[in-house]
């Protein structure tokens, strides 16, 4: 009779992949950076931690310094940091060593060479780093050490077997400590599936959500005991849920999802972007949409840029059943922190997925997804990032993420490119974390304060996100990406309130368009909106010179009488 009831993930159940007990994310993935994190971030912490185990559970608490190296772990556990800290140095010593060589090696080329031939440095690359790497030169003759992160992920340096995923009751979104600097400890009522995550069975886990199954079935698919199968049910639902249907008329459906993450649906298709999906507590907390409120089948999924708030883990594995086509910003595979987000999707077991450089694009029906520069927020890093832009019929929508408006005249040529973008997404993280936050661990050198101070990882302020509306015709925004929902902040640790500069920069930039004559909004938690239909009359903003537009391209005008139509809106 048991046999007969159906179980699905319940909405409280968080499904956390983990690699060696750390929350995954881009930089624990690919073999090179994840042995520099190991290294440079994740050794130097638990270290600390031992150290002095109260100071850093104070440290890790204080609001001004979440987001900063401290262990949130109670010290009463520290004999589980000292095994795992142990058993770390064990089981990667390989990565350690991959870690050292890349390092050192690239610190003597950058002393030795100056020009002169590379060919005689090849004898003397460290025994880790052979076969995986060329030595080149950039135009200044700055010696370059090029990785070769395909035959990296085929390896001894790639270790699958130390993926898993935890499974756990989340009781209420502050219960989820920082990602990057707290290893995840086994609860009591938590169950951790060793799994790697390209396994099919990850897909069969997460399919519950739409197939349920019986109780035996889900048991003998993650390996647990009769001794666990409370902690299993605990995580389980027989409530019957149902996914809505696809939107198949003609107008534009926006389905928003907290952050970065809307759902665009018209005539049927659906495009996601920058998946990150909270799961809603037990005990309650902002209202949200979740994985039951996405349709069956999600046509695309878009990631602008690797990090973790845009490229995340957690959502992307859950969702992978449902994607049809995956698209990633193209890597240049010159520096090594340019992490190829193609190589490692598909390493991670995604069926579709395609790298897209500038005004390359996928065909719609009626439509496509064309990907587009984006400036700023990677502290000027060379690592891959894209915004695109989604035509559905007659309408434009910008996917902008974090773009800051570094160059005015790349907007005034994507318009030139594409034509009037009617409506934009964009946030206004005006601050942003100092250079080292993200991508310290990568550097073979310590960089200089001051570097690390002015190379922020920021997008654009209210005044910059203005003139990318105005230079692309405009007519409507609606301010995103502000890490104002709860279940990102284990991500960004940013506490933002409505005296933090990125949300007063958001609250200009919405008066400031609408004093303009556009439509504004910011958005958070949930939200659900049909965009209006263009009028008849365009653009709501022209470029003020003529050198903007040389000829080519759209016409500005659909009516004949352009001059009165310029003089009425040139701003």
């Amino acid at each position: 009779m048991g046999e007969k009831l159906r179980h699905r993930l319940a909405d409280s159940t968080v499904v956390e992949p983990l690699v060696n007990q750390w929350s995954a994310w881009a930089q624990l993935i690919s073999p090179l950076p994840a042995s520099l994190h190991l290294l440079n971030f994740q050794l130097l912490a638990l270290s600390s931690y031992l150290e002095d185990p109260p100071a850093h559970v104070r440290a890790s608490r204080d609001p001004d310094l979440i987001g900063g190296p401290f262990v949130d772990i109670p010290a009463e556990r520290a004999d589980q940091i000292k095994d795992l800290l142990a058993t770390t140095r064990e089981r990667r010593r390989l990565n350690i060593e991959l870690a050292k060589a890349a390092t050192d090696f690239q610190n003597w080329l950058a002393d030795e060479a100056h020009g002169q031939s590379l060919e005689p440095y090849y004898q003397m690359i460290p025994e880790p780093l052979r076969g995986y790497v060329e030595l080149t030169y950039d135009y200044y003759n700055h010696p370059i050490v090029r990785f070769f992160e395909s035959l990296l992920y085929e390896s001894k340096y790639y270790q699958k077997d130390l993926q898993s995923l935890r499974l756990w009751r989340l009781p209420h979104d502050s219960a989820r400590t920082f990602f990057m600097s707290t290893p995840r400890l086994l609860e009591e009522q938590q169950i951790d599936w060793r799994v790697s995550f390209d396994r099919a069975q990850v897909d069969e886990l997460f399919k519950l959500e739409s197939q349920p199954r019986p109780l035996g079935y889900i048991k003998d698919l993650l390996g647990i005991s009769e001794r666990d199968e409370g902690k299993l049910t605990s995580l389980l639902s027989t409530a019957p849920e149902r996914l809505p249907e696809k939107q198949r008329d003609d107008s534009i459906h926006i389905r928003y999802f907290g952050h970065a993450c809307i759902l665009i649906e018209w005539k049927g298709t659906t495009i996601l972007s920058d998946p990150f999906i909270g799961v809603t507590p037990a005990q309650g907390g902002m209202e949200r949409y979740s994985y039951k409120d996405l349709p069956r089948q999600i046509d695309f999924v878009l990631v602008t840029h690797s990090h973790q708030d845009h490229f995340a883990l957690e959502t992307l594995l859950r969702l992978r059943h449902r994607i049809g086509h995956l698209l990633v910003p193209k890597s240049s595979g010159l520096l090594y922190g340019d992490i190829s987000l193609k190589l490692m999707t598909r390493k991670l077991g995604f069926p579709q997925v395609s790298e897209l450089d500038a005004l390359e694009s996928i065909a719609l029906s009626d439509g496509e997804i064309v990907a587009v520069p984006f400036l700023g927020e990677h502290g000027d890093l060379a690592h891959g990032k894209t915004a695109y832009v989604v035509r559905a019929g007659k309408e434009q929508i910008l996917v902008g993420a974090d773009s800051d408006c570094l160059d005015r005249q790349l907007y005034v040529n994507i318009r030139q490119a594409l034509g009037t973008i009617g409506t934009v997404f964009l946030g206004t993280e005006s601050v942003g974390a100092p250079l080292s936050w993200g991508c310290g661990p990568l550097f073979p050198r310590k960089p200089h304060h001051l570097h690390e101070q002015t190379r922020r990882y920021h997008g654009s302020n209210a005044e910059r996100a203005l003139e990318i509306l105005k230079t692309v015709g405009a007519k409507r925004v609606y301010a995103y990406a502000l890490g104002l929902e709860p279940w990102v902040e284990h991500l960004l640790g940013l506490g933002l309130t409505v005296d933090s500069p990125q949300y007063i920069e958001s609250e200009k930039l919405l008066a400031g368009w609408r004093n303009l004559g556009g439509a504004s909004e910011r958005l958070c938690g949930k939200a659900d909106f049909v965009l209006p239909h263009t009028s008849a009359i365009e653009p709501f903003f022209i470029p003020t010179s003529a050198v903007d537009f040389p000829g080519k391209g759209e016409p500005l005008f659909d009516s004949d009488d352009s001059t009165d139509a310029q003089d009425q809106f040139v701003f």
